[in-house]
């Protein structure tokens, strides 16, 4: 009596949790941008070119559903995530995304690429000098005081015809800055980095085991004005980036093949990284 009582209940069971409505399962999300995707994707591959194919494939098919937000956290991790595999190609393929973005926006496109400059500060502020004292006069003497309120009469200073007036004096100039150690190595290991196939890097051709330029004469001095004749030229982002901003009123600037720290609107090198540092000549590797 017992045993078929429990297979009826054991029946009425089953029914009951098939009868129960199926929980719809969450949709995986497919085709969709995801920052965490694309730095697992760059910091596990370790090849080299392995990695930038595998993120140039991933920025095109997935960039276009990115938001401006998600690309601006690529751009600034870039160097990070990528290491040796952020190239300049790598550099100018996420600058256009981020473009073609905020291409709407004026004031993003301006501050993307400094075109609008911005007010800055330096950090070291130059307080002017307290102005002078007024002069002490003399007591006056008799028949100086008149008037029924004893008001006296100070007397008239007549400055001489002809006479230059007093030069106020000019705040202090701002020190010159310099390229340290680290940043002049930083120098050498990006252009060592993105040399190419070739053994020197573009614009310097090989005596010795060293990457020289090809005119040894200059036209500039140190400590004096970048000559006229002259055109500097912008250093790559990703090495900006290395270096870090320059001191107040100074910039960097690639010259032929040397680096340039200039100073002021006079555009003054204060001091400079020849030949792009010292690169050696890249040996070619022997088959096996």
């Amino acid at each position: 009596m017992k045993n078929w009582r429990f297979t009826l209940l054991g029946i009425v069971s089953m029914l009951s949790v098939a009868s129960l409505p199926v929980q719809a399962q969450p949709k995986a999300r497919a085709g969709g941008c995801l920052v965490s995707e694309f730095r697992s994707l760059a910091l596990l591959t370790h090849d080299v070119a392995e990695r930038i194919a595998k993120v140039t494939d991933w920025l095109n098919q997935h960039s276009a559903k990115c938001s401006q937000a998600q690309l601006t956290a690529i751009a600034s991790n870039r160097a990070t995530w990528l290491g040796t595999a952020d190239t300049i190609e790598m550099a100018g393929k996420v600058d256009g995304l981020m473009e073609a973005k905020i291409a709407n926006d004026p004031d993003l496109m301006a501050a993307m690429y400094t075109s609008k400059g911005k007010e800055t500060r330096a950090s070291v502020e130059v307080t002017k000098p307290p102005a002078a004292p007024a002069p002490v006069l003399p007591a006056p003497a008799a028949g100086l005081v008149g008037g029924p309120q004893g008001n006296i009469i100070q007397p008239v200073i007549v400055q001489a015809a002809g006479a230059e007036p007093a030069e106020k004096p000019k705040a202090p100039e701002a020190p010159d800055g310099f390229l340290g150690r680290r940043q002049k190595v930083q120098i050498t290991e990006f252009f060592d980095e993105n040399r190419g196939t070739d053994e020197c890097p573009k614009g310097l051709v090989k005596r010795g085991t060293k990457c020289e330029a090809q005119f040894k004469e200059r036209n500039w001095k140190l400590r004096q004005p970048l000559p006229a004749s002259e055109r500097p030229e912008e250093l790559p982002l990703p090495l900006l980036v290395k270096l870090g901003p320059p001191p107040p009123d100074h910039q960097y600037k690639r010259v032929g093949a040397d680096i340039l720290l200039l100073k002021g609107p006079q555009n003054i090198v204060v001091d400079a990284v020849l030949d792009l540092g010292g690169v050696s000549v890249k040996v070619a590797s022997k088959s096996p």
